[in-house]
């Protein structure tokens, strides 16, 4: 009886420990999933009695749940533990699943892994307030003043700050999308900018990121010891192949969570989010031919 406890009480854990997993990955703000269709959406993910499993359930689960870290920390999961977190008939069904678009922005927006455009000269400005800010620092002690009064210290911080300051600027115009502030929001520009940051930004007035050295987002990926997030960005390809893998393992973690009649079935809304698109993108043109 003491045994079968035990195998109970371990079973819930693991339960408990992938659905606290799950919540992470649907409330992760580095990923747009605004534009999918997908289970977490429509999942609530409650803490409800979960269902019995067995003991091959609970080793299918120990597989889910290792696949599942690679996941949240946005890293390709490889083939070998997706074959064995899924087993072999849906395995097959995931490979299949690349033939074909599982969001209408796919083909359209995600084709490539280029960056925009506008990150490159935002990265100039942090590159350059990064350099003043180091020469700032070699004239720490330095007394000498110039025709102002200013330090060499004084006078590189105050260019570092003025680059830092071109920099958040030129980001919160980009990504701002309410219309009171910006007369000509671009969502799916913003979005893509989103993606590639290792960091929230607030266009809010009084909320901007800080003009200095830690306080400036970061390309996500770059070695710069300030970036928070040392993964690339999941766009293009890497997109497609993550919103993949986490569909499959989503799906069958569910499985392995909540009897179906507790589970809710994203595609069963498909038409209705079609709706809600094509809602949202009459508004969209609707605006845009109003601020012409």
């Amino acid at each position: 009886m003491d045994a079968e406890k035990f195998k109970q009480h371990a079973q819930r854990t693991l339960q408990y420990a992938v659905l606290f997993d799950l919540r992470a990955i649907k409330c992760s703000s580095s990923i747009d999933d605004s534009q999918y269709i997908h289970q977490l959406t429509y999942n609530a993910l409650r803490d409800v009695p979960f269902r019995l499993i067995n003991d091959t359930e609970y080793a299918s689960l120990c597989l889910i749940k290792a696949a599942l870290a690679s996941v949240i920390a946005q890293r390709a999961v490889p083939k070998q533990k997706m074959l064995a977190a899924l087993g072999k008939e849906l395995f097959l069904e995931y490979v299949q699943s690349y033939d074909m678009d599982i969001s209408h922005v796919e083909s359209d927006w995600f084709s490539t892994d280029s960056m925009p455009s506008i990150l490159y000269d935002y990265m100039q400005h942090v590159k350059d307030g990064d350099k003043y800010t180091r020469l700032a620092n070699l004239f720490r002690r330095s007394t000498k003043r110039d025709g102002k009064g200013k330090t060499a210290f004084q006078r590189m911080e105050t260019k570092a700050e003025s680059c830092y300051e071109e920099a958040v600027m030129l980001l919160t115009n980009a990504i701002d999308t309410n219309p009171l502030r910006n007369p000509m929001p671009d969502v799916q520009l913003s979005n893509e900018i989103q993606r590639w940051l290792d960091r929230d930004v607030n266009c809010e007035l009084g909320f901007e990121p800080d003009a200095c050295i830690t306080g400036v987002p970061r390309i996500r990926g770059t070695k710069s010891k300030f970036a928070q997030i040392s993964t690339a960005p999941a766009v293009g390809q890497r997109l497609r192949q993550y919103w993949r893998q986490r569909e499959a393992l989503v799906q069958v973690a569910l499985g392995l969570l909540y009897n179906a009649e507790q589970i809710t079935d994203a595609n069963d809304f498909g038409l209705q989010y079609s709706g809600e698109i094509l809602k949202e993108r009459m508004a969209q043109l609707k605006l845009h031919s109003e601020c012409d």
